[in-house]
C-alpha cells in the first residue's frame, strides 16, 4: 500500500473548519509613499519582502490573500500576469538585510500558496488605498511569528501591462529585493503596500515542536477537538497536497508529495498534550502537521520544522 493510501485511510474525516471573520490589514502599516512598477511590470520578475514579525503580535495568523493598491495610468484596462506564483515562508533576514541573491534570504522550505499559468485582472484604481489587485490564495498560509520575519516572494514571467502599485518607506517593518532583466538584481528599503486578508489559526490544533534532530524532538499540540484520533504526518517539503481519496479525501495539507508519510496516528486527549518520539537522521529538516479526525475535510494545523 502506498504512503498515499496510508494516509487517505488512517486519517479519517473532519468537518469544515470554522474560521474567524475574515480581516484586511495593510502592512507595513505606514501611509503611501509613491507608485512603483516592481514587481508587475512587463518583463519577468523575481520579487521578495521581509516582514519584521513583530507587526504581528503574538498568535499564528492565517494569510489568505494578498492586495495591491494600482495606479490610476491604465484604469480600466484588461492585464494578464502570465507565469504568477506566490511563496510564502520564513527569514532570519531583517528589513534592510535582505540580499539580491534570492535564495538566500530564505530559512527551510517555501510554502506554495498560488500558481496560476495566466491570471487575468482588470486595472480598478482608486488610490493608495484601494487594494483591489487580490492575488487569492489557493493554499491559505498560517504564518507564527514566534517562528522569524515573514517572507514574501512573487514570481511572474511578464506582465501585459506595466502596473504600477503603491509603496512605502519600509523600514523598520519591512524591505524588498528583487532580479529582474529590466530593473536589475537589487535591493532597497522601499516596501510594497499589501493588504492582507486573515483569520485565525487559533481554530484547530497548534503544532509546536522542541528537541534536537537526531535524537528525541516532543509535539505538543493544543486547541485540538477532545477524544478523536489524530495523524501525524510527515513530508520533507511544505507544499500543498490534497489528500486524493478515502475517508479524508480533499483534505489540503501544507505539506509536499516528497516524502510523504502517516507516522502515527494518536488521540487528541483533552485537547492538548506531548508526545515524544525519536527522530533520525533523515527526518531533519523536514516537517510535520497534525491531522485531527473530526469531520470532513480533516482538520489540519500548521506546519512545524523537525529541528
Amino acid at each position: 500500500m502506498t504512503r498515499t493510501v496510508i494516509l487517505a485511510a488512517a486519517v479519517a474525516s473532519a468537518v469544515t473548519v470554522c474560521e474567524s471573520l475574515a480581516l484586511g490589514q495593510v502592512y507595513p502599516n505606514r501611509p503611501h509613499g509613491g507608485w512603483n512598477g516592481i514587481p508587475f511590470w512587463t518583463e519577468p520578475c523575481s520579487y521578495q519582502q521581509v516582514f519584521a514579525a513583530g507587526q504581528f503580535g503574538a498568535d499564528p495568523l492565517l494569510i489568505r490573500s494578498l492586495s495591491f493598491a494600482p495606479d490610476s495610468f491604465y484604469h480600466g484596462e484588461d492585464y494578464i500576469i502570465s507565469g504568477l506564483v506566490v511563496r510564502l515562508g520564513y527569514t532570519d533576514k531583517a528589513p534592510g538585510g535582505l540580499s539580491s541573491n534570492l535564495p538566500s534570504n530564505l530559512r527551510g522550505s517555501w510554502t506554495e500558496v498560488l500558481n496560476v499559468p495566466s491570471f487575468h485582472g482588470i486595472v480598478d484604481a482608486g488610490g493608495p488605498d484601494h487594494f483591489s489587485m487580490r492575488l487569492q490564495f489557493s493554499s491559505p498560509f498560517c504564518y507564527e511569528p514566534g517562528n522569524g520575519n515573514l517572507l514574501v516572494q512573487i514570481d511572474l514571467g511578464g506582465s501585459t501591462l506595466g502596473i504600477a502599485i503603491s509603496t512605502t518607506a519600509g523600514l523598520p517593518d519591512a524591505s524588498r529585493a528583487w532580479n529582474s532583466p529590466i530593473f536589475g538584481n537589487s535591493t532597497d528599503t522601499i516596501a510594497a503596500r499589501m493588504l492582507f486578508e486573515t483569520a485565525s489559526c487559533g481554530v484547530g490544533p497548534t503544532l509546536q515542536l522542541a528537541g534536537q534532530c537526531p535524537g528525541v524532538v516532543a509535539i505538543s499540540w493544543r486547541n485540538a477537538t477532545p477524544q478523536r484520533q489524530m495523524g501525524i504526518v510527515f513530508a520533507r517539503v511544505t507544499g500543498s497536497f490534497r489528500v486524493p481519496g478515502g475517508p479524508c479525501a480533499g483534505t489540503a495539507l501544507g505539506l509536499g508529495a516528497t516524502q510523504l508519510q502517516l507516522v502515527n496516528v494518536i488521540s487528541t486527549g483533552n485537547g492538548s498534550g506531548t508526545v515524544n518520539g525519536n527522530a533520525g537522521a533523515g527526518a531533519c529538516g523536514g516537517f510535520l502537521q497534525l491531522v485531527v479526525v473530526d469531520g470532513s475535510p480533516c482538520t489540519t494545523s500548521n506546519v512545524a520544522q523537525v529541528p
